[in-house]
């Protein structure tokens, strides 16, 4: 294009750093043809892409982008891509990393976009009128949420409009809506844990958390918080799924679904001072209240976390105590971070290991025995990562890996890691989510953005920051870990429509080895372009 700058598309499963305006996808890819943004999706299916705005020759001033269609029913919510400079790539676990082997580090590094702030956000904050210099790109992220009904199948025509200072620009939007619907539950479950918002928010607020939790259940996933027995009665909505309706301001997929998993004093629900009779007593009230008033969610207790072996026989010891309970408590199932090992053998019923420690040999035979196998956040070449400094379709990999290898649940640590924690250079330190990209440090592993699926709206500890949006922010990273349970819900109608096998043989195209079946000294297996992903999906939906 002429004047001096020009607009582009590209998938949602790429990563383009703020100055690369040469970049492959500008000439083509799965969601753009060099004319026309192209799209598929199924009802109750969010679709999305990214437009760039280049400043090819001077700066500019991007003042509006909008995107309209030629029938009602169809949501569209459209971000500002905030980036964030990664000088340093976090460590591989030569180095005392955990995200990933030397063969399998992604090496991303430059200014990279993450947090998704919408355009309503504070003027130069992510809102508009918003600034590109000169020689760089403005990336804005575009969600489609398909509605269950309303919207008949069939191709539709839209027009994104772009205004900067130095004029405008139209693109065409076609998207093709398919004759299915995904379910409103995820075969695949998760777990991401959700901490204190409120403090960097700087204000009590129950409408504050309950935006996070909403957020959360739109992307599909489950949030999991840090709850004692007195705040069950609140709770309770989110357990039964009445807070996921549109009375208490929720509009999305899984409407009226409670939440799948609750976790009883997450990171170490025992102390060395209570008794036997004392933790019966505790763990008995939370069965019986679960038994009356939530019977459908898997409560467990998070007994410790990632034992070294000298705390073993602590840990059978007071597993011990919770198994020989009489009562309801004795029932629920005790977690721990850590892997089947001969001195823990009966004290454990869910395992919860890091993806090199799948060992997919023993999966089926631990299930035999009654116990369940998760695993948790990312390490390449066995599971995607979820670090700013990663491929975007990482956080697809999760869901399909556990739903091809009969993993029950994927655990993420954290999703508001914005206080750093107890160790390491930084313990205790609030940090700049977005200034700084290094989110954990552990000795000498400087992680870029471990456990910030979420941005605070709002910043009391960093002022300058504030974007004015009184709740949570998402990430691309948010947007694509949905991304992969949407691209299982495809592969389960598909397996409902008695194509398994062919589904199957897609999936193993898509990501051959995973787990113990993926080796440290290889790269990671799956593609790193959005594009062979949305052929994957392509084929599915063929299957349906």
């Amino acid at each position: 294009m002429s004047d001096g700058w020009s607009v582009w598309a590209v998938n949602d499963g790429e990563k383009v750093n703020r100055d690369a305006l040469v970049h492959p996808a500008k000439k083509g890819n799965s969601a753009w043809d060099g004319k026309t943004v192209t799209l598929f999706g199924a009802r109750n299916e969010t679709v999305a892409f990214q437009i760039m705005v280049s400043a090819d020759s001077a700066p500019l001033t991007v003042k509006s982008v909008e995107l309209k269609f030629d029938v009602p029913g169809l949501e569209t919510e459209i971000f500002t891509e905030h980036y964030i400079n990664v000088v340093t790539p976090t460590p591989d676990d030569e180095h005392a990393g955990w995200f990933w082997y030397k063969a399998a580090a992604p090496n991303v590094t430059g200014w990279l976009p993450d947090a998704l702030v919408p355009l309503k956000a504070k003027p130069g904050r992510g809102g508009l009128p918003l600034k590109a210099a000169k020689d760089n790109l403005q990336g804005f992220w575009v969600d489609i949420a398909i509605p269950r009904a309303g919207v008949p199948a069939g191709i539709h025509s839209g027009t994104l409009v772009v205004k900067t200072g130095s004029g405008n620009r139209e693109l065409p939007v076609r998207l093709e809506i398919l004759n299915a619907a995904l379910p409103d539950s995820d075969t695949v479950k998760t777990m991401v844990y959700l901490s204190d918002v409120e403090r960097r928010h700087g204000r009590k607020d129950p409408a504050l958390k309950h935006a996070y939790r909403l957020m959360a259940h739109r992307h599909r996933f489950d949030i999991v918080e840090s709850l004692d027995y007195a705040g069950l009665a609140g709770y309770k909505q989110y357990l039964t799924g009445e807070a996921f309706t549109s009375g208490h301001g929720y509009r999305g997929p899984g409407e009226g679904l409670g939440l799948k998993v609750f976790g009883v004093g997450f990171y170490g629900a025992v102390s060395d001072k209570e008794s036997r009779e004392e933790l019966w007593a505790k763990f008995d009230k939370y069965a019986g209240w679960f038994r009356e008033n939530a019977p459908g969610v898997l409560a467990f207790i998070y007994l410790t976390d990632e034992p070294r072996k000298d705390r073993h026989p602590w840990v059978v010891e007071k597993a011990g105590w919770i198994h020989a309970n009489p009562g309801p408590g004795g029932k629920l199932p005790v977690l721990v971070t850590t892997h089947p090992q001969p001195d823990l053998e009966g004290a454990i019923d869910i395992y919860a290991t890091v993806a090199d420690n799948v060992y997919l040999d023993r999966l089926a035979p631990e299930k035999k025995k009654g116990r369940r196998w998760w695993f948790y956040n990312g390490m390449r070449p066995m599971s995607g990562a979820i670090t700013t400094d990663t491929l975007a379709v990482d956080p697809r990999v999760q869901p399909w890996i556990c739903r091809l290898y009969g993993v029950d649940l994927w655990f993420y640590w954290e999703s508001t890691h914005w206080q750093h924690n107890h160790q390491g250079p930084r313990a205790r330190q609030d940090q700049n989510v977005w200034a700084d990209p290094v989110t954990f440090a552990g000795g000498d592993a400087m992680v870029n953005g471990d456990g910030t699926l979420y941005y605070p709206g709002e910043d009391v500890f960093f002022p300058d920051q504030d974007r004015g949006i009184p709740g949570p922010i998402s990430s691309i990273r948010m947007k694509n870990l949905r991304r992969g349970q949407q691209d299982v819900a495809y592969f389960d109608l598909a397996v409902a429509a008695g194509r398994e096998k062919e589904a199957r043989a897609i999936a193993k195209k898509l990501i051959p080895r995973a787990f113990s079946d993926a080796k440290p000294d290889r790269p990671a297996s799956w593609p790193a372009d959005g594009s062979a992903w949305d052929a994957a999906r392509r084929e599915l939906a063929g299957l349906l």
